[in-house]
């Protein structure tokens, strides 16, 4: 019954009617561990930071399921009409949440070790996978759930740093704005340079291996008719694989800090993640490059995400390859219209499920 198409729809629609926003997400981690119980998972278990762990299978090679259980906030009508489901989380990303769960527990027997992460916090500062990172358990592979379609594996993802401006200057009467200096007109003019520094970094036609610089707060003023004499903002800079972090900031604050007479400009970059692109010869990637093949009949697509994930976050700081899966439409996710096919989710399922034979036959033949 676990296994049954009908089930599985249920196990997502269930799903979609628990809201679950970033730091909200401790009703359906229990929701979770229940089903995980029925599934067949063992030691089913929250940590402290939140996530629902469980492990099934039982083999060599060590595979981690990882999909996130929170949301951005919004509650949403949940409704499945005309082969298609609706509701938040939809895309992002309770659906490749629940095709990796299905998965996992049909592939019991697979010869495979597999340990199932729900984690918290991933819209949020990353504390779930934080946490995660924390576990002496170590992975041969791991897949992370994120939308994308049943036909198509993210294999990369730009690096981020959020950028904390802090401008500071005397500020002044408004109805003299040639006698002072506005804290404000001061980070304008440190944005046009940051905004020349991302153009000098630009690949035409590639965003993905282009730098961007994007305001994302802005804070100044206290007072109407007062000059601003402090602005905070902060920017998300996403790298590609080509910047490492410190050599980003490094070049930001060089352009970017200043100082005069009467006035400042600092720079404090957030903790960094780094851009990650699986490699193309990789055994979990040409498991799911053969799974597509067998299981839906097309030629699956290699997708590289201008946006950040966890997997970026874990391949690097545990040495493991990763990549990234999971159906519903992208383009949907953190929008008041989040869609999943039906049939897109089931697929992804039977793909799944087919990588973990492959895993496990090719694993042998490489000696793995």
């Amino acid at each position: 019954m676990n296994g049954s198409a009908e089930w599985q729809v249920k196990l997502l629609l269930d799903s979609l009617r628990i809201y679950s926003p970033t730091r909200k997400e401790a009703t359906y981690a229990s929701f979770l561990a229940d089903k995980m119980e029925l599934m067949g998972y063992r030691q089913v278990r929250v940590d402290r930071a939140g996530n629902v762990l469980g492990e099934v299978g039982r083999g060599k090679i060590r595979l981690l399921l990882c999909g996130h259980m929170d949301t951005v906030p919004g509650e949403l009508p949940v409704k499945k009409t005309r082969g298609f489901i609706y509701g938040r989380g939809a895309a992002d990303a309770k659906a490749p949440l629940c095709a990796l769960l299905s998965a996992g527990s049909a592939a019991a027997d697979s010869g495979l070790s597999f340990t199932f992460a729900g984690v918290t916090e991933e819209e949020g500062d990353g504390a779930g996978i934080e946490g995660l990172m924390k576990s002496p358990r170590r992975f041969d592979y791991a897949i992370f759930g994120e939308p994308g379609g049943a036909s198509r594996i993210t294999v990369a993802y730009r690096g981020r740093v959020a950028l904390h401006i802090t401008v500071r200057t005397e500020g002044g009467h408004a109805g003299s704005p040639w006698a002072f200096r506005s804290a404000f007109s001061e980070f304008v003019a440190t944005l046009e340079k940051l905004k020349e520094y991302e153009h000098s970094k630009e690949v035409p036609g590639d965003r993905f291996r282009s730098l961007s610089v994007t305001p994302t707060l802005v804070s100044a003023g206290n007072y109407q008719n007062v000059i601003p004499n402090i602005c905070n903002a902060t920017l998300d800079m996403r790298l590609p694989p080509s910047l490492q972090s410190s050599k980003a900031v490094s070049e930001v604050r060089s352009i970017g800090e200043r100082s005069g007479d009467g006035f400042s400009v600092e720079i404090n970059p957030g903790e960094p993640t780094e851009a990650y692109e699986v490699n193309g010869d990789s055994l979990l990637l040409r498991s799911l490059q053969r799974a597509i093949i067998l299981r839906l009949k097309t030629r699956p697509s290699l997708i590289r995400k201008t946006s950040t994930g966890d997997m970026n976050t874990f391949a690097q700081r545990r040495s493991t390859e990763c990549v990234t899966y999971g159906p519903g439409v992208s383009a949907s996710s953190h929008t008041g219209g989040e869609v999943v096919g039906s049939k897109d989710y089931l697929n992804s399922i039977d793909v799944l499920k087919e990588v973990f034979k492959q895993l496990a036959t090719l694993g042998k033949s490489d000696g793995a």
